[in-house]
């Protein structure tokens, strides 16, 4: 059972994902042939007469009795009466006037009809323009109305449910408004939830796609193999309530776990992971709710066997489900599967695009970007441009069959060509007596055509002339035979482009890891990872003798696999995972620290190949006989090697002979299995190694409800078990929770004017209305995530210091402000009348950063965070053996009075810098600006009902979470345990903003731990003092090597034990 509920759905759903666009062509495609079937069952056969059909009267010799010929048979009998044809004519236009014609007989008895012209064709030769006495035009117009008779369908289905309210029920009635009322809020909750997930529209359009094709699939299905039909009264009220009970909830429950388990792994295949979820979670679930119900209506059809239209729905809804269920493991599952690969590739461009604005070199963004993308919480936002793209074409789909139907896109003019009623003999009589005086001998058979409509020459109607001929060429054109072929064969040609380009797509996103591991699990003795990088080394300039050492070096290692070394350092797995890595090791001497035997060619030969720019075809000592020589600066190893790990190396060996360093040719500094290609032109220069840091993790900590794991990089031992404390604590309270009251980084340049005056003129006008909006168009037009805020300015004799504050985005933004505001200066200076400016530095100091200052304790800078937590007074003395009161003194005299004494500016506080220093170095962000990042104070008061209130308030926080040391993998990993990785995909700035509010509570969390030890502390020596003995004067306390009675000793090292726990 469990495979055939699980596996098969499973196997389904990953067919499908693996072949998204195959699906879903191939379900559109039997979708239409589906509706096709249901349309000529419902529509075709109940559709009135076509309003091209001719009415044919005969009168007889000698006679005014006009006879109306029911059947074209009838013709056969009056073949030698003369015929005449009659033409109707209808003039349309805001006009009074009718055109001249010839021949008119003009019928003033009805509105139907402005006139009749006699003919002896069946083809009357009408013009094609008319103009009346004011010189108006009118124009023929095309009776190949295809869309008439589907009006007068329509007109008459308006009918029989006019007629069916009318002998309703106010019950019934009622309770259909209900359901379609339900249904429609079943429609809003349905995008509502996929809204949560993620997505603002395709989602839920693909869900109600899937269960309207499965509508169509069943109805086809009863009504051609099961021959029951549902009338379409039945359809209009019985789906509404069909819809309002059954919903869209199994898509939804479908569609969550997949999104969750894509953040979770987004390097993993999309197939998989659906596949994963529908055999764990979904399958079952969903087949056991669908089954339970259609089980029902197959019972309900079976009690109600006197009630045939019920009867036939509830067959048809039960098949309706069955088809749906199918429809979501595949169907679906294809859409999910394309929305989420194509997303994919959207964020790695949009990541790429946002690491190069922040000032990230072009090479390191794309490494960056491809092994970074994420799919967050919304997986599958759209740009609104896309989507907007995509609501036109399919308007224009429609528009360009409307057209070719022969409908009127200005009017419905469906009832101008109706053909003449067969009641209206009397009429036809009255309008043609007067010109049919006499009637042969041989009696007149009469054909009344369809009627000829005339329309007035506007501009939109002549708009309209055009665009019809176009499209009516058009349809002509495609329906050529060998036209038709080709755009058959094109559009086949599109579908295996695309195809071809989705599995491109999918494994270019598919992280090779999995591959390599397969292969080495599979041959643990062979180094994989060295053929695949033997295999891709290019050479495209080296010379013809180093190509073919390359090339033998390859076939050696194909024929003969070598052994796998664990502490070989030519392959590094960041390099093996990233694509476009510079991993093209050649051999095992060129990446080790030891000297080799290599030959070592003349200076001059070598010199010439420096020249020639084929470096990299020098072993390692001829690479490193040119930097001692002074010929290769250090700082261009990596442009010239082409390989940023055998640049490390030499570099390396060269700074041992310059600074006669032989630690540097040790492992003690370490060197091996590190991406090098996020490092350089992003993060450091002249890299000899990396520092390996110990990472620790506090919590979990509840922030605003949501629990965290804080990592905490450090070398301090203590720091995360009394951050742990912390955590346990303010969790038993109900957590923390945060605000953000600002939102900013600045940026304040300073700039001269010739004299005093013109410098209070400039800043006059930029804090003038004016000025902040002309700077903040100018700031704004050099980013799509930088905003202007609001600009500060303050003036020192002829200098003028101006601060930029905006937003950022996701990323801390300095790169991204400079280039913003050196932007801005520029149009101040060009644009706005300040010729006569310069500008000295584009950061004056007034910014301020990476330096103590009361600007930025004022007025904040980055995130500005006020955290805060209550915890129950029992929980201060079991958790962290205090109480409320000694906490709040010691609060008060230590972080408020002292550092007051000690004229802090922002250090209210018992050592916020430490974790917020910690965690910075481990999530990538600039260590050096914790000095205004850790600006806060601690407050501290007890309330009413004896529990601790604590806060921080930390105004001057600079972080992101894309850009700087973010980019390393090692980094970006922590800030994916927090679940902030990259930029927010709908809300820029959210994943900073979080990061901060993290920050805020670990700070928070640490506070409350040192200060309970440090209160423990000062408890037991108030307790030594006061409850045990008098205090002893000042010269009989007692020195070095006095002893102590063994209580004081015991109380001295309990109140030791907890400061260390602590």
């Amino acid at each position: 059972m469990t495979y055939l509920f699980s596996d098969i759905p499973a196997s389904l759903a990953r067919v499908c994902a693996n072949k998204p666009i195959h699906i879903i062509i191939s379900t559109v495609l039997f979708a239409a042939v589906a509706y096709l079937g249901i349309f000529e069952q419902y529509i075709t056969n109940d559709l009135p007469a076509t309003d091209s059909q001719e009415v044919n009267f005969y009168c007889p010799p000698s006679s005014s009795n006009w006879e109306l010929l029911k059947s074209t048979s009838d013709l056969d009998k009056y073949s030698n009466a003369e015929h005449v044809y009659l033409n109707p004519l209808k003039f349309k236009g805001f006009t009074d006037s009718f055109p001249e014609f010839p021949n008119l007989i003009e019928d003033l008895e009805t509105s139907d009809v402005d006139g009749y012209v006699l003919t002896d064709t069946a083809v009357g030769n009408l013009p094609e323009v008319l103009k009346n006495e004011q010189g108006q035009v009118f124009k023929l117009r095309s009776s190949n109305n295809k869309l008439g008779k589907y009006y007068e369908y329509c007109k008459s289905i308006i009918g029989k449910l006019q007629h069916a309210i009318v002998g309703a029920e106010p019950l019934d009635i009622v309770m259909v408004l209900c359901a379609y009322v339900a249904m429609w809020f079943t429609f809003i909750q349905l995008f509502y939830g996929m809204r949560k997930i993620g997505s603002n529209f395709w989602l839920a359009f693909g869900s109600i796609l899937s269960s309207c094709f499965a509508f169509i699939f069943a109805l086809a299905l009863t009504t051609e193999i099961l021959k029951i039909k549902v009338s379409l009264v039945s359809l209009t009220e019985g789906l509404p309530f069909l819809v309002s009970t059954i919903g869209f909830k199994h898509k939804l429950a479908f569609t969550a776990p997949v999104v969750k388990a894509l953040n979770s792994d987004p390097h993993k295949d999309v197939a998989d992971i659906i596949s994963d979820v529908v055999r764990s979670r979904t399958a079952i679930p969903l087949i056991r709710d669908q089954l339970i119900i259609s089980a029902s209506f197959v019972i309900c059809s079976l009690l109600v066997q006197n009630l045939p239209g019920l009867k036939n729905f509830c067959i048809l809804a039960s098949i309706i489900l069955a088809v749906d269920l199918f429809f979501t493991f595949t169907f679906f599952a294809s859409i999910l599967s394309l929305k989420a690969q194509i997303f994919k590739v959207h964020r790695e461009i949009e990541l790429k695009e946002i690491l190069e604005e922040d000032g990230i070199s072009s090479n390191v963004a794309n490494n960056v970007a491809e092994v970074s993308i994420d799919i967050s919480q919304t997986v599958l936002k759209n740009n609104r441009r896309i989507l907007g793209f995509k609501i036109f074409t399919v308007f224009g789909f429609l528009g360009l069959h409307l057209f070719a139907l022969g409908t009127s896109w200005l009017y419905d003019d469906s009832a101008d060509f109706e053909p003449i009623a067969n009641g209206d003999s009397h009429l036809l009589i009255a309008a043609v007596k007067n010109t049919i005086t006499q009637i042969p001998n041989n009696g007149l058979l009469l054909t009344v055509l369809p009627i000829k409509v005339y329309s007035q020459a506007t501009a939109l109607t002549e708009l309209e002339y055009y665009v019809v001929l176009i499209f009516t060429t058009l349809t002509t054109a495609i329906s050529d035979p060998l036209i038709s072929k080709f755009l058959f064969m094109i559009a086949g040609i599109s579908v295996s482009i695309n195809i071809y380009l989705l599995n491109a797509t999918r494994f270019h996103i598919r992280s090779p890891v999995s591959i390599i591991n397969q292969l080495n699990s599979s041959k643990p003795n062979s180094s994989v990872g060295n053929d695949i990088v033997n295999a891709s080394t290019t050479t495209s300039k080296s010379s013809k003798k180093t190509k073919k050492k390359t090339k033998k070096r390859a076939e050696n290692n194909i024929q003969k696999p070598l052994v796998a070394d664990v502490n070989a350092d030519n392959i590094k797995e960041g390099q093996i995972v990233d694509e476009n890595s510079t991993a093209d090791d050649d051999s095992l001497s060129e990446n080790t620290l030891s000297s080799s035997d290599d030959t070592v060619r003349p200076l001059e030969e070598l010199t010439e190949i420096l020249k020639a720019g084929n470096v990299k075809d020098c072993n390692n000592s001829e690479v490193l006989e040119l930097v001692i020589a002074g010929k290769l600066p250090l700082y261009a190893l990596e442009k010239q090697l082409g390989n940023k790990m055998r640049a490390v190396v030499v570099r390396r060996q060269s700074i041992a002979k310059f600074a006669n360093a032989p630690v540097l040719l040790s492992d003690r500094l370490p060197f091996k299995d590190y991406d090098y290609d996020r490092v350089f032109g992003a993060c450091c220069e002249n890299v000899i190694g990396y520092v390996p840091i110990p990472v620790g993790v506090a919590g979990p900590l509840v922030i605003d409800g949501k629990p965290f794991h804080i990592p905490v990089a450090t070398t301090e031992g203590c720091l995360v078990a009394s951050a742990m404390r912390g955590c346990k604590a303010i969790n038993a309270g109900g957590g923390v929770e945060t605000v953000l009251t600002a939102d900013g980084m600045t940026r304040g340049p300073c700039v001269q004017f010739p004299n005093l005056k013109r410098a209070g003129k400039a800043k006059v006008w930029l804090d003038s209305e004016e000025g902040q909006k002309k700077m903040k168009a100018a700031f704004n037009s050099t980013s799509r995530f930088a905003r202007l805020q609001h600009i500060k300015t303050a003036i020192a004799g002829d200098s003028l210091y101006i601060r930029f504050k905006t937003t950022t985005g996701d990323a801390m933004g300095m790169n991204m402000i400079s280039k913003g505001v050196e932007h801005s200066l520029k149009c101040m200076a060009e644009e706005f009348g300040f010729d006569d400016m310069n500008v000295i530095s584009l950061s004056g100091n007034y910014c301020i950063d990476k330096k103590a200052a009361a600007i930025n304790w004022i007025e904040g800078r980055g995130k500005s965070i006020v955290a805060s937590a209550d915890i129950p007074s029992d929980i201060v003395e079991k958790v962290l053996k205090s109480n409320v009161d000694a906490l709040v003194e010691l609060n008060v005299s230590k972080n408020l009075v002292g550092s007051a004494l000690a004229g802090a500016i922002g250090g209210f506080n018992a050592h916020a810098a430490n974790l917020l220093t910690a965690i910075y170095i481990a999530t990538g962000q600039d260590p050096a600006q914790n000095v205004e990042s850790s600006n806060c104070m601690t407050l501290m008061k007890k309330l009413p009902n004896g529990d601790l209130r604590i806060s921080v308030s930390m105004p001057s926080i600079e972080v992101g979470t894309i850009g700087g040391g973010t980019v390393l993998e090692p980094q970006g990993a922590m800030l994916e345990l927090l679940g902030i990785r990259g930029p927010h995909p709908t809300e820029p700035g959210a994943n900073a903003r979080q990061l901060a509010k993290v920050i805020a509570s670990a700070v928070l969390a640490s506070e409350l731990s040192l200060c309970s030890a440090l209160a423990a502390g000062h408890l037991v020596q108030s307790h030594m003092q006061h409850n045990r003995k008098a205090p002893a004067p000042l010269e009989a306390v007692p020195s070095a090597g006095v002893s102590l009675n063994s209580a004081d000793v015991e109380r001295l090292k309990e109140g030791s034990k907890i400061c260390i726990r602590s």
